[in-house]
């Protein structure tokens, strides 16, 4: 690879929902942007998701998207699944509005452009 085709040096970040690793606190409603560096696409991956029911976890693709491009409701991310946006912006909604208070201590999330 020639000097100029290299990708800068990134680096992994990590987030949490509210109170994580404690129980999941009700009726509220998260929102993260992530930005990465210029020229990368935003990845996310979920190493810890504990959110068994009452929540919703959305991931769009930039700021504008109407549509998440995946949601997870009782279902949850595996591990070892990266989720990759086409920009270097990617919007998490995290909501624990449900009709039931909510199960669980939440997520925690590592993120990188690449």
């Amino acid at each position: 690879m020639e000097q100029s085709e290299k990708r800068p040096n990134l680096h992994l970040h990590r987030i949490f929902s509210p109170n994580f690793p404690l129980s999941i606190p009700n009726d509220q409603t998260c929102e993260y942007v992530i930005g990465t560096l210029e020229g990368t696409r935003a990845r996310i991956k979920f190493p810890s998701y504990d959110c068994q029911s009452g929540t919703t976890l959305s991931l769009f693709d930039g700021l504008n998207g109407e549509e998440p491009f995946k949601t997870f409701t009782t279902n949850h991310p595996s591990p070892d699944r990266h989720y990759t946006a086409t920009s270097n912006v990617l919007k998490i909604v995290f909501s624990a509005n449900g009709t039931s208070a909510p199960i669980g201590t939440g997520w925690e999330a590592d993120f990188t452009g690449i």
